[in-house]
Formats: structure tokens, C-alpha cells, sequence
């Protein structure tokens, strides 16, 4: 075998031979768990227009900020309530307000769930739910579930009206819509009620809980050249268009980078291999669990020169290894949110970066290094991250 095939083959397989590495069902690496209640069978263990919609968020974004200057804000919490907002008007047509009201019905449950299925316990000691009844923990997701029926119930009421056909027909239609349509279709299969249920659980996780709180970060001490391609290449618009975003060439690399040391997620849900695979001499039997460690191939100095720094001009020309950056997987199972993900960091850039100037506070944790907090959910992020925005003069 070459070195390439050596270094990248249980991840190239992984991606794209899917029929011989098929995922582990979420009920299979966590039977009977809360886990896998609340998440099911969707999309991720079995892109129309939506700028407006980022553009929205963007501005209120900005008036939430106009109530602080110069003052330490947690970015962390912010951008969890922006990107919620953000996902839920482009994915669901749904204003979930977290930025107006962050302590509304929809958010709180949410939130609530999402701090039962993190509890460390759980995954350390896995067969503890089934001795200790987690009684108000199913309470919650109840409730939560309850939230996304009648979600996905006045969606399916608006197909019956025709309602639904007229977006789809103009394109103006959300994911759950297009989804709910598709099931509509005799010759395709139908999602259940309950897959619905899941698919929206699991793209609230995918598009809401690995965004990248800790984008803004790293863009401090790059600010400068980062405002610069901003402010030549927009003039005086806000946000960038669809063409323009290809033009911010030195924030794409910022961006990519960032990602690259600071991947959403630590690695790849679990495959487990059909038959026997051989790899550097070694045999690994069938059916033996499989994971694809993201973090570990970012941080190779083998994939790259000088991993544990950050050098945005890597990226120029694209000179890495297709397989040495997988921060939204490769091949078949490339994530389905990598383009809505992007729109957002660019965007939420150009707005925040355009009109302050963006500091650590002297006492940060993270003055030295960005302190990650590795998450029960399989996501990853910082501890709380906050940042002082002072508003530009010139």
C-alpha cells in the first residue's frame, strides 16, 4: 500500500463505500437510551435561496447588540440563539424568536432535552437508564415531541389545503415541506409521523447544536485583513450576495481553517463493516465497530505542516489532501448542511466584523488558546467565550 492509502483508507472507504460500512442505527449503539428515543431513524443515522433569511437574522442580530458596547457578551450563547433562529426559518418556516425571547416554550424545551441527553453519566455508565427510570427526562422529550407534531401536523394540514403545492411549485418552500411533499409521492416510500419527529430532532442537533460558536474567535487577529476584503469587496452592501461570497477569498480560508482546528464534531458516527478489511497488514474483522476520529486527522502532522497553528493561506488553492479535512465529512455522506453552515459564517462576518472591532477581555480563559469543552451530543465548542465588540468609528 502507498503512503496515501495508508493514511486515508479507512476514511475514504468510510465515506464512500457506504454499502460495505452501513451506519450503526442510533438504537444499536444505544439501546433503549434516551438517545435514541429522541433522535429515532433519520437522515443522518439511516439545498433554494434561504440568504434572506440569514440577512434577517443578521440585522436582529445587530439590535440585540445595540444595547452593548465595549462590553464583554458571551458569544457562545448568542450565536446558539442566532443559529436557532436561523434554522428555524430556513429549514422548518418557523420563528423560533430565540434571539427576542430566548426563554419561550419552543427554545426552553429544547434547551431542556438537550441538557438531559448530555449528562455524562449516561454514557459512561450505559446501563444505568435501565435500572434508574429517567421519568422526568421522557417527560421533557414528551413535550418537546408534542412541539414538533403539531409543527409537522399544520405542515401537513397546509398540503390538504393546496398551499403547500403553490410553495412547492414557486420554490418557496422550507425543508420539512419539501419532505412532507416527497412523502406524498406514491412511487417513494413515506416517512411516518414519528420519522418526521426524528428528522426534525436530528436537524435541529446538525444545523443548530454544531454550529460554530467559536467561529468569531479566531478571526481576531486576522480581523483586520479579514474587514479589509470585506469592505472592498461588498462597498456599501450589508451582507454579501451569492457571487460576492466567492470573492471573500481570504475570510473562505479563515473560515476553512477554523474548521479545520476546531471541527463541529470530534468524529464520525459509528459504521460497522460488512466483511473483513485489511489495512497496513492488519485485519480488522467484520462487524467490528468503526470510527473516523475527525480531530485527530486535523491535527496530524502527517496531514498537516505545523497542525497546532493556525495558517489560513493553507488553504490557498486548495493545496491539502481531500481526505485530511473532513469537518463536514467527504463523499456520498458529505453533510447536507455544509453550504447552509458557510452562508451563515459568512454573513454573520461581514455583518459583525463591518462594524466592530472585536477583543478578548484581559482575564479570558482563552487568551493563550481556544479552550474546547468536548459536549455529550458528540459536538464540540468552547467553554464560555466571552468577546468585547466595540462599535467603529472610522
Amino acid at each position: 500500500m502507498d503512503s496515501y492509502s495508508n493514511r486515508f483508507g479507512i476514511s475514504k472507504r468510510y465515506s464512500y463505500k457506504t454499502d460495505l460500512y452501513p451506519k450503526s442505527l442510533l438504537d444499536e449503539s444505544f439501546p433503549g437510551s434516551l438517545f435514541a428515543q429522541y433522535y429515532g431513524t433519520n437522515i443522518v443515522f439511516s439545498n433554494g435561496d434561504v440568504i434572506h433569511v440569514f440577512v434577517e437574522s443578521a440585522i436582529k442580530l445587530l439590535n440585540v447588540m445595540e444595547k452593548v458596547d465595549n462590553e464583554p457578551i458571551e458569544v457562545k450563547d448568542l450565536m446558539h440563539r442566532l443559529t436557532l433562529d436561523v434554522l428555524g426559518k430556513a429549514a422548518f418556516g418557523f420563528d423560533f424568536n430565540n434571539l427576542g425571547d430566548p426563554k419561550n416554550v419552543y427554545v426552553t424545551s429544547y434547551n431542556e432535552v438537550l441538557e438531559e441527553l448530555s449528562k455524562p453519566i449516561y454514557y459512561l455508565i450505559s446501563f444505568l437508564e435501565h435500572i434508574v427510570p429517567r421519568t422526568e427526562a421522557i417527560k421533557k422529550i414528551a413535550k418537546l415531541n408534542k412541539l414538533y407534531d403539531e409543527m409537522v401536523e399544520r405542515k401537513i394540514k397546509s398540503m390538504k389545503t393546496g398551499e403547500l403545492d403553490e410553495k412547492i411549485n414557486n420554490k418557496s418552500a422550507d425543508l420539512l415541506e419539501n419532505m412532507i411533499h416527497a412523502c406524498n409521492d406514491p412511487e417513494n416510500p413515506t416517512l411516518t409521523s414519528e420519522e418526521l419527529r426524528h428528522n426534525l430532532a436530528i436537524f435541529m442537533l446538525a444545523g443548530h447544536d454544531t454550529s460554530k460558536k467559536n467561529f468569531i474567535y479566531l478571526f481576531i487577529d486576522v480581523q483586520k485583513k479579514v474587514r479589509d476584503e470585506i469592505l472592498r469587496v461588498l462597498g456599501d452592501d450589508l451582507t454579501p450576495s451569492s457571487e460576492q461570497q466567492k470573492e471573500l477569498k481570504y475570510m473562505n480560508m479563515v473560515i476553512n481553517e477554523n474548521l479545520r482546528l476546531y471541527p463541529p464534531v470530534d468524529n464520525l458516527p459509528r459504521r460497522i463493516p460488512l466483511n473483513d478489511i485489511t489495512l497496513r497488514n492488519h485485519v480488522i474483522p467484520a462487524k467490528t465497530p468503526i470510527y473516523v476520529y475527525i480531530y485527530g486527522i486535523h491535527h496530524s502532522s502527517k496531514n498537516w505542516e505545523n497542525p497546532e497553528k493556525f495558517i489560513p493561506e493553507r488553504f490557498e488553492n486548495e493545496k491539502h489532501d481531500h481526505y485530511a479535512w473532513l469537518s463536514f465529512n467527504s463523499g456520498s455522506r458529505l453533510c447536507l448542511g455544509i453550504n447552509f453552515s458557510l452562508i451563515e459564517q459568512r454573513i454573520m462576518l461581514c455583518t459583525l466584523l463591518r462594524k466592530y472591532e472585536v477583543s478578548l477581555p484581559a482575564n479570558s480563559i482563552h487568551k493563550d488558546k481556544l479552550q474546547i469543552a468536548s459536549e455529550s451530543s458528540g459536538t464540540m465548542g468552547p467553554h464560555p467565550l466571552p468577546l468585547i465588540f466595540k462599535r467603529r468609528t472610522d
